[in-house]
Parts: C-alpha cells; sequence; structure tokens
C-alpha cells in the first residue's frame, strides 16, 4: 500500500506542475485566518473547525487574490 500511495502522490504532483499548479504549506494563526475568510464571505462560521472548509476556502480567496491582481495588470 505505502508504494501505491507513494506513486499516486507522485502522479498527482506530476499532473499539478503539467497545468502550473503547486501546493504550498503557510503557517497563519488559526483566529484570524477564520475571522479574514468569514469577512470576505469565503468560509461560513458553521464550518469553523472543518480543515476541509478552511483549506477549501483559503484555495479559493487565493485564487480570488491571484486573479484580481492578473485583471489589474
Amino acid at each position: 500500500m505505502a508504494a501505491n500511495s507513494s506513486s499516486e502522490r507522485q502522479r498527482r504532483y506530476r499532473e499539478r506542475r503539467k497545468v502550473g499548479r503547486r501546493v504550498v504549506r503557510v503557517e497563519v494563526d488559526e483566529v484570524e485566518l477564520a475571522a479574514a475568510l468569514e469577512s470576505l464571505n469565503f468560509r461560513s462560521p458553521v464550518n469553523a473547525d472543518d480543515d476541509e472548509a478552511v483549506q477549501r476556502a483559503l484555495n479559493d480567496m487565493i485564487q480570488v487574490l491571484c486573479r484580481g491582481l492578473a485583471d489589474d495588470a
């Protein structure tokens, strides 16, 4: 199973790189992030303890930011 898991991670990595995407680790204050995501309407307070919801919301916020900056250029 470990080999399968490793090969799956490698496949996903190659797919992301092929389409110009990357995964980054960012350390942030949990309370500040929650407040920012909620105030910008990227996440509902109901999902406060849902790590996947936070990850999706942060991803959405970064995509909106990047697209907005690209449109301004």
